[in-house]
């Protein structure tokens, strides 16, 4: 089995980079916040930090506040995954949400095939409908980015440091 690590820096700023996509139309749906929420499940996060992203979810986050200076190449591309796919949480994409994404692989220094790549990676993990579990679809999101990074196949036990 392989792992993927991910720093606490690297889920912190992805949770940032949600909640900035979130707000990226002026508006935070309720299907938005749930995804932000899913996420913070998934990650297991304590109940301290748990409150502190709801109190943040309150607010826009501009995207030039989120520290993405010392992420890996695969935490760029996790991010880049997770932030198109929460462009599509709410169902109806934004002008200014699809401005935001194409801004994130400009300062991610994307080619146009990563880009693509990436974007049908979020495509693939994205559900519709009431019945969606973002649990699911965020535990996909984790299990979709090591087989592209790494080339490689088998089973990914996700930890963080």
């Amino acid at each position: 089995m392989r792992r993927l690590t991910i720093s606490a820096h690297a889920c912190t700023e992805t949770l940032r980079l949600l909640i900035a996509m979130a707000w990226a139309d002026g508006k935070l749906e309720d299907s938005e916040k749930a995804g932000v929420r899913g996420a913070a499940e998934v990650l297991n996060l304590s109940k301290d930090f748990r409150d502190k992203l709801d109190a943040a979810l309150g607010t826009a986050l501009p995207l030039d506040q989120i520290l993405f200076e010392n992420l890996q190449p695969r935490d760029k591309s996790f991010a880049y995954v997770a932030a198109v796919w929460m462009m599509n949480a709410d169902e109806n994409v934004d002008d200014k949400e699809k401005a935001m994404v194409d801004e994130l692989a400009s300062t991610f220094a994307f080619s146009d095939d990563t880009k693509k790549e990436l974007d049908a990676i979020a495509k693939d993990l994205a559900k519709t409908g009431k019945d969606r579990k973002w649990q699911d679809e965020i535990v996909a999101l984790f299990k979709a980015i090591p087989p592209r990074l790494e080339k490689a196949s088998g089973d990914v036990e996700v930890t963080f440091e």
